[in-house]
This record gives structure tokens, C-alpha cells and sequence, in this order.
């Protein structure tokens, strides 16, 4: 990997889905709930960085996550907002979890929805967004969630809600997720 040539994206990650081998050898940082955060190195940006191959680049965490997020702040404002009220998608071309991490967006964003902002991040390509003064926008974003896990499949993240106050924090005044 030549490092001139990769660009880095910070990428959610499912501490459920991690065996504890692959939390040791991956670069991951600590974020809410049962997510935490990883580095994906691109343009393909398939697998994600261990700590081998950051030594492999002679690079440091700290120049890793300046990279990644810098590219995260250039890329995030083409997310779109897309679908009707109560409840939101998000669309960023299959990398809609990665918009999560960009603390800017969804600070515009919180100012648009009623109460406080919510939103389900069920896989890596599918965010959900509602406000918290919205049953019926809180009840899809549940379903959707809830539908996801009970179909599987591969890159699932949270059954969590996760809710915006200047800074994502797991939404504890709604009924939890069924196991």
C-alpha cells in the first residue's frame, strides 16, 4: 500500500460483529454504544487498516485520523437527504454510515427535524433520520432497523437509536430493541 497514493475513510464498525482477535488487530477508536470506529483504505476501501499495516506505512493514529477525517469533510456535504416526512434516508453512494461521523452535517441538520434528531444505523449503506418529536417518524425508523436484523445479512452495524446532542449519544427514551 503506497501511502501517496491511498486515501483513508473513517468507517463505522459493529463491535458485535468483531471477534476479539480482529479488536486487536484492527485500528479501532471508541464511538457510542456498540460502535466504534475503523479505517478503510481506498479507492476501494474494502477491509479495514490493522495496526500491522499502519506500521507497514510508517504512519501514526493520529496522521491516520487526520487523513481519514479530512476526506470524510470534503466528501460528507454530497451526502443527500432524500424520501418524505416523518422519517428521512440518507444516500452517499453505499457509504452512508461514514456521514455519521460528520459532527458539521448533522449539526445543520438537527435544526430541521422535530425535537431532537434520531436516526437508526442499521448497516453500512442505511441511515435512518426522524426527530424525536415525531412518533410516527421514531416508530419507522424503529421498524426499519428491527427489519434489517431480522433479514441478516453482511455489514450490519446497530440496533441502537442513536440521538444528536452536539455529539451522537445511544437514545435511552425509547422502548430498547427486542433481542
Amino acid at each position: 500500500m503506497d501511502v501517496m497514493s491511498t486515501t483513508f475513510l473513517p468507517v463505522l464498525v459493529s463491535l458485535e460483529e468483531l471477534d476479539a482477535e480482529d479488536e486487536e488487530d484492527i485500528v479501532l477508536d471508541e464511538f457510542v454504544g456498540d460502535l466504534a470506529v475503523g479505517y478503510a483504505a481506498g479507492p476501494a476501501y474494502h477491509g479495514l487498516l490493522t495496526w500491522a499495516d499502519l506500521r507497514g506505512l510508517r504512519m501514526t493514529v493520529e496522521t491516520l485520523r487526520g487523513y481519514a477525517f479530512d476526506l470524510l469533510a470534503k466528501w460528507a456535504p454530497d451526502a443527500q437527504v432524500v424520501g418524505q416526512p416523518p422519517a428521512l434516508m440518507l444516500s452517499f453512494g453505499g457509504w452512508e454510515s461514514c456521514v455519521v461521523l460528520a459532527d458539521d452535517f448533522w449539526e445543520r441538520l438537527s435544526a430541521q427535524v422535530p425535537g431532537e434528531l434520531v436516526i437508526g444505523v442499521p448497516a453500512r449503506d442505511v441511515v435512518v433520520i426522524t426527530g424525536s418529536g415525531s412518533r410516527p417518524g421514531v416508530e419507522r425508523v424503529r421498524r426499519a432497523v428491527d427489519r434489517l436484523f431480522y433479514a441478516g445479512g453482511r455489514n450490519l452495524l446497530s440496533r441502537d437509536l442513536l440521538v444528536w446532542r452536539r455529539g451522537w449519544e445511544v437514545w435511552r427514551h425509547y422502548p430498547p430493541h427486542p433481542h
